[in-house]
């Protein structure tokens, strides 16, 4: 792992916060291992256990499908510009039974005949609700609404939302990318293009 920019804010050891190993077992169940942007966020307790409930209710969610809401974090991060997340969220995806060559087919989603037209118009929100600012149109909505409830849009938005915060931190915090992660990332970007 290369060294970053940031010196001010190290990650903590695992060990040296017990008290935040549910939170450390429920994100290493889905990734497989710690990310260094839960350990810096471990040096305020109080944010990890907040972040921690808030990234638990994504396994919660019943209205829209595991395949879809790792695609939308997926591609909410690369609209965000987050690499680090984008990378994580792939990884989380090829981990969780998702169609693998889905996952790497992600971001041709407006052509690839893996997605059908609801996974689409919610991909299309995803991206233009986390560009900055946002370039979300009246259309946006209306094909959402072609697709989903109105629980199925939380759920979206919720999405969104999560890896907007995730996106942020991981940005500011100028976290690192391990190598699981960087491995599917390095081998989305040999054979896709992302247009939209």
């Amino acid at each position: 792992m290369k060294q970053g920019n940031n010196h001010l804010v190290t990650p903590v050891e695992r060990a040296a916060t017990p008290h935040l190993e549910p939170i450390y077992q429920a994100i290493e169940n889905n990734l497989g291992f710690i990310p260094n942007g839960i350990l810096t966020m471990a040096k305020n307790p109080m944010l990890a256990q907040a972040f921690g409930q808030l990234f638990g209710c994504l396994s919660r969610f019943e209205h829209i499908s595991n395949e879809l809401k790792w695609a939308i974090a997926t591609i909410s991060s690369n609209a965000a510009g987050c690499q680090y997340c984008q990378g994580h969220f792939s990884h989380i995806a090829s981990r969780v039974n998702v169609n693998r060559a889905k996952v790497l087919a992600a971001f041709e989603f407006e052509t690839n005949v893996l997605f059908d037209e609801a996974e689409r118009a919610a991909l299309r929100f995803a991206f233009a609700c986390s560009t900055s600012p946002a370039h979300l149109e009246k259309s946006h909505y209306e094909a959402l609404g072609k697709h989903y409830s109105e629980e199925a849009v939380i759920e979206i938005a919720a999405v969104i939302a999560i890896c907007g915060f995730l996106n942020r931190w991981n940005t500011a915090m100028d976290s690192q990318l391990e190598a699981d992660p960087a491995a599917i990332l390095d081998e989305i970007n040999q054979i896709t293009k992302f247009t939209v």
